[in-house]
C-alpha cells in the first residue's frame, strides 16, 4: 500500500510555465534573424536550448515534490531534501500557520511537507487530515 500526496496548484503552474517556455523558445527561434549584423549563430541556438533545459529541469524538480505513505513509514520529497521516516519517529502532524504541513519527529526536528501547501486551499486541508489519519492508522498497528 502506498498513498501519494502531491501539491495541486504548484504542479499546474509548473506545467503551464513549461508549455509557455517551450512555445516562447519556438517563437524566438522562428523570428531570430538569420542574416546581417545580428544574425543568430549555432552558439546562440545552443545557448538558448541549454537555458531552456535548465528552466525545465527546475520546473521538473518542483513537480517531483510528494509524500508517500508506505508500510514501513513515510517518504517526504521536498524541493532539495528528501526524508524517510519510520512510524516510531513521527510524533505529530499539523498545518500550523505556515504554508506547508509540518511533521514533528521524535528527535525534536520539524520537517516541512511541501506536498501539502496552503495555496491549494480546501484541498490542502483535506489532504492534511488524510495524511494525519493515515499516520495514526499505521502507527496503531
Amino acid at each position: 500500500m502506498t498513498d501519494t500526496f502531491r501539491p495541486r496548484m504548484a504542479r499546474y503552474v509548473c506545467y503551464g510555465l513549461a508549455i509557455l517556455l517551450i512555445a516562447a523558445t519556438a517563437v524566438l527561434f522562428s523570428v531570430s534573424p538569420s542574416f546581417g549584423m545580428y544574425a543568430w549563430g549555432t552558439i546562440d541556438y545552443i545557448g538558448t536550448l541549454l537555458l531552456l533545459a535548465f528552466f525545465l529541469w527546475l520546473l521538473w524538480i518542483q513537480v517531483q515534490v510528494r509524500v508517500e505513505v508506505r508500510e514501513e513509514g513515510i517518504y517526504i520529497k521536498n524541493l532539495i531534501y528528501s526524508h524517510t521516516l519510520d512510524w516510531a519517529e513521527i510524533v505529530g502532524v499539523d498545518f500550523g500557520e505556515g504554508p506547508w504541513v509540518r511533521v514533528d519527529t521524535s528527535e525534536g526536528h520539524v520537517i516541512n511537507v511541501m506536498a501539502i501547501q496552503s495555496a491549494d486551499g480546501e484541498y490542502a486541508r483535506r489532504e492534511a487530515v488524510r495524511l494525519a489519519t493515515l499516520i495514526d492508522r499505521m502507527q496503531s498497528r
